[in-house]
């Protein structure tokens, strides 16, 4: 992925990676980024993981990755290495912007964020919602969707376009559709979004 990100944009460093939780395929990798000089920006909530562990100098000597064969601290964009936050952060350079924030009522994982491209109106999400075919039909509309069309709702986000992590795109109109029909009937929980 690095070197296909390099290759479409070349010279130009990659200075952040969005992390959505902590469980192990959504940041498998993380590491490789740092190497390169990635600032890693997540919820407050996985600081104290990050640190202990996956950013942790520790050996890695059965399977060496990029970051501990670095005989040095990172520099330049990524020198932190870590930027937490605790409802959302925003990354600009004057013309794209990106927009994270955290999913409050979430069952999967405590320190859940999605991140949001206002000027596409493209919501990302994992392990929430991914779409069905054109037109189909979710067998089942879990809590995490409705988790999920909560918190669009709650953080009043102008979405076209959902991108999960792991599926293929979809349009909000389908969203509105199966996931908001499940959510007006579903318990609040918390009196939340």
């Amino acid at each position: 992925m690095i070197a296909e990100v390099k290759k479409t944009f070349p010279n130009k460093p990659i200075r952040y990676v969005v992390n959505t939780h902590n469980h192990f395929d959504h940041l498998g990798g993380v590491r490789a980024y740092v190497a390169e000089g990635a600032t890693v920006i997540t919820d407050e909530r996985n600081k104290d993981f990050y640190q202990r562990v996956v950013l942790a100098p520790q050996p890695r000597s059965l399977l060496p990755d990029r970051l501990s064969q670095r005989p040095f601290a990172p520099t330049g964009p990524g020198q932190n290495m870590l930027q937490t936050f605790t409802d959302n952060y925003t990354i600009t350079d004057g013309q794209q912007v990106i927009e994270i924030h955290y999913v409050e009522q979430f069952n999967h994982s405590d320190n859940m964020n999605i991140v949001y491209l206002p000027k596409e109106k493209i919501v990302i999400n994992a392990d929430m919602y991914g779409p069905p075919a054109a037109g189909g039909t979710l067998p089942f509309v879990s809590p995490n969707a409705v988790a999920l069309y909560r918190n669009i709702k709650r953080l009043k986000l102008d979405v076209t376009t959902h991108v999960p992590i792991h599926g293929n795109p979809g349009p909000q109109a389908d969203f509105e559709r199966i996931v908001g029909a499940e959510a007006a009937r579903a318990p609040q929980v918390g009196g939340g979004g």
